[in-house]
């Protein structure tokens, strides 16, 4: 019987065509960010601070770069191992000293306390802001949004011409690539710029199903180059975020609620807020790559993802009843809707075709086992098209995570056959590590489509193990 004449075999061969043409396409986003050089590697000296310095003055171009990190607090340790890295750096590359402040925002008034007594003699200013109770916006924005626009309101009263770089608490960049960010932006200026971001920190004190979905997670942003360097920006990363802070202060993140509902896309909402006022030559790509920890948890890393394809529906429904929406043109609006939709279905689609595939693949393995044990001949597969799919989708899905876990072990401070082993352990747990990483996913899509428009937020816990060593840098792996 022709696969056709089955309904069932056909649904599920065309899902399957769909995610291999989706990791086709994030594998044609990866050859272009390589090829693209897309992480800075490049020896950094102080030196070379000191030339871009000079090629920024000469330009009369932007030359202070405020590190901004965002929290709620309860994660002080985590925060402070970033801005240790800074210090780090500062001590490895004088010239950033003249360059480069702190600044923390925290809803914690013991953190602001601590921050002071900690840095009171560091090499560079930092300085603790307490995002107020009572602080509301103008339009009434909550969670992250809030922070982030409280700050606006403190750097518009006493506006500087300098780079905002955006930190969660656990972002980290070590001393080589916040020089090497430096160095780019002193001699390359963009106004709203990102970097690939790596999650290596704090690795082991994960479970393997969370080390395993982690590793896409580097591969996935191969498509943050091009969505960078062609807008408009489909997504932004809330960290390794840098804009210009006039620009910052223009647009702000005041992004408003959805029917009295928490956004928690503020990112997605500002990047096109952004573009929609100052056009696609604001963006680029800055090149430096920021180091950041997975979930510790199976139930954390399902919350996490759920809250990403929340958010996105959030900020897309949000958007679409904005005024600025309407000056776009009407092919770029469907684009836009199209391919947010598009990625949405096919990071949910992959949970029923991810359970199909593992339970196909047991099935056949456990036959050809019995054969085995019974002294039978095991037949040769028979090549249908979705067996070819299966085949094509597990190679470009499993090198896929390979390639990602490649990035997150060079921070990890790991050796050698300690990596090796680890890559194959993230191999043996790729297919199931499949169906955690999108299950929150499809809920989230499911709930969406039931209408419900809110959901729970609570900041991802950042504590477990050591959290306070300095990163490893790219230099040191």
């Amino acid at each position: 019987m022709h696969f056709t004449d089955d309904p069932q075999r056909a649904i599920v061969t065309t899902a399957m065509a769909v995610l291999v043409a989706t990791y086709a396409y994030y594998w044609f986003m990866a050859v272009r960010a390589i090829r693209g050089k897309h992480i800075d590697r490049t020896p950094i000296s102080d030196a070379d601070l000191v030339a871009g310095l000079a090629v920024a003055a000469g330009a009369g171009s932007t030359r202070e770069f405020l590190i901004q990190v965002t929290t709620k607090g309860g994660a002080l340790s985590v925060v402070e191992r970033g801005i240790d890295n800074v210090m780090e750096a500062v001590r490895r590359f004088p010239t950033l000293a003249t360059l480069v402040r702190v600044e923390v925002v925290t809803e914690s008034p013991d953190e602001i306390d601590s921050l002071h007594d900690r840095y009171a003699d560091s090499p560079v200013p930092v300085t603790g802001f307490l995002l107020p109770p009572t602080y509301a916006t103008p339009r009434g924005s909550l969670m992250k949004a809030r922070a982030l626009h409280y700050m606006v309101e403190v750097h518009r009263a006493a506006p500087r011409d300098c780079y905002v770089v955006h930190y969660d608490e656990e972002s980290v960049f070590t001393p080589d690539n916040l020089a090497r960010l430096v160095r780019q932006l002193l001699t390359h200026p963009v106004g709203i710029s990102e970097g690939s971001i790596s999650y290596g920190l704090d690795w082991e004190d994960a479970s393997l199903l969370n080390r395993a979905m982690e590793s896409n997670r580097p591969f996935g942003c191969h498509e943050c180059y091009s969505v960078m360097t062609n807008p408009p920006p489909m997504h932004l990363h809330g960290s390794n975020l840098v804009i210009r802070q006039d620009l910052e202060n223009r647009i702000g993140w005041d992004i408003g609620t959805l029917d009295g509902v928490a956004l928690i896309a503020e990112d997605l909402v500002f990047g096109l807020a952004s573009y929609l006022e100052f056009g696609p030559e604001v963006f680029g790509w800055h090149y430096a790559e920021m180091v950041e920890q997975p979930p510790f948890t199976v139930k954390d890393a399902f919350r996490q993802r759920e809250r990403w394809i929340f958010g996105t529906l959030q900020g897309l429904a949000h958007l679409r009843r904005e005024e600025r929406w309407k000056r776009l043109p009407a092919l770029r609006r469907s684009q836009i809707v199209t391919v947010v939709w598009g990625r949405i279905i096919t990071y949910a689609l992959g949970f029923p075709v991810t359970a199909f595939a593992l339970y196909t693949n047991t099935l056949m393995a456990a036959a050809a086992l019995g054969h085995l044990v019974d002294g039978e001949r095991v037949a040769a597969p028979t090549w249908t098209p979705t067996a070819t799919l299966m085949t094509v989708g597990l190679v470009l899905w499993t090198t896929a995570i390979q390639l990602g876990l490649w990035h997150n072990l060079r921070y990890t401070g790991l050796g050698r056959w300690a990596r090796v082993r680890e890559h194959v352990l993230v191999l043996v747990a790729s297919p199931f590590a499949g169906i955690a990483d999108t299950a929150g996913p499809l809920v989230a899509l499911v709930r969406w489509l039931c209408g419900a428009r809110s959901v729970t937020w609570t900041p991802t816990p950042k504590l477990a193990g050591a959290a306070g060593e300095p990163a490893r840098s790219t230099a040191d792996v």
